[in-house]
């Protein structure tokens, strides 16, 4: 009996942390700080994300704008119609479709120390800090 009530108990603390993770991003801003084998460039332009309270999702992607809408179920994330602005930016490079090419295979994300971790599978693509 007892086995039951903790296998009842650990579902349950596991949905609240799938809930938990899904409304904790709703209508955050985010800055990217960490960019694991990429490398960020020499710029005062910042890459950002932000999340609606819906399925939207908007930022920077250094120099051009962007915007889509997000799936998200639990700690699973699917970023889909991206879309941007198309201006030239020369001091970007190729960092914005790098940007926007590892927001589209993120399948997944996690909080570690209130920081947004994407990641694909157990692979860190992206880490970002809360925008000020």
């Amino acid at each position: 009996m007892k086995r039951i009530f903790l296998g009842f108990i650990l579902v349950i603390i596991l949905q609240a942390c799938s809930t938990m993770n899904t409304d904790s991003i709703k209508g955050t801003k985010w800055v990217l700080t960490e960019w694991p084998g990429q490398t960020m460039p020499n710029t005062s332009k910042k890459a950002t994300l932000n999340f609606d309270n819906e399925n939207k999702v908007s930022g920077k992607s250094f120099c051009n704008g962007f915007g889509g809408t997000t799936t998200i179920t639990g700690n699973t994330i699917k970023f889909s119609e991206l879309i941007g602005t198309m201006m030239f930016c020369e001091d970007v490079g190729q960092a914005e479709g790098k940007y926007t090419e590892g927001l589209r295979n993120t399948t997944n994300f996690k909080l570690v120390d209130g920081k947004l971790h994407l990641l694909n599978g157990d692979k860190l693509l992206m880490v970002f800090s809360k925008a000020e």
